[in-house]
């Protein structure tokens, strides 16, 4: 797959295959380091689940860097709290993520759910102008 980032051309093929991009979430031990990411497409929905599930103000020297949707969950649980979700999704993958066209979102909240202050959400994605959908899906919870 190729995808264009910026303006750079991003290739993975067998001749970088050995080689890590990223790490993946959640954080676990490999056999020798972190599990490590080594297909861009892999690497991308990490960092979509790693920017959206960082409160504002957690990230030092960039405080404005993550998505505070944790704090949506303690507003009022109406009708438009899943747009409001929705808006905070977007708008902060078009501005640390600008190569992301986000398709679809989906926001589950089960009733066993609700009590706990949980969402599940589900995020469909396109890299840049790439006809190639993938969907990154976890947990928010406070």
């Amino acid at each position: 797959m190729a995808v264009i980032l910026g303006k750079k051309l991003v290739i993975d093929s067998k001749q970088f295959e050995d080689y890590a991009i990223g790490i993946t979430l959640p954080i676990q031990i490999g056999n020798t380091a972190f599990n490590q990411s080594f297909i861009t497409a892999d690497q991308i929905k990490s960092n979509i689940k790693n920017l959206l599930l960082t409160k504002k103000f957690e990230r030092l020297m960039q405080p404005e860097f993550g998505s505070g949707i944790q704090e949506l969950l303690f507003n009022m649980n109406d009708e438009m709290f899943a747009d409001n979700l929705e808006n905070n999704i977007v708008d902060t993958l078009s501005k640390w993520m600008p190569f992301v066209n986000v398709e679809t979102i989906n926001i589950q909240q089960p009733n066993d759910y609700k009590d706990s202050n949980k969402v599940e959400v589900s995020v469909s994605f396109r890299v840049s102008d790439t006809q190639i959908l993938d969907t990154v899906t976890f947990n928010v919870q406070t």
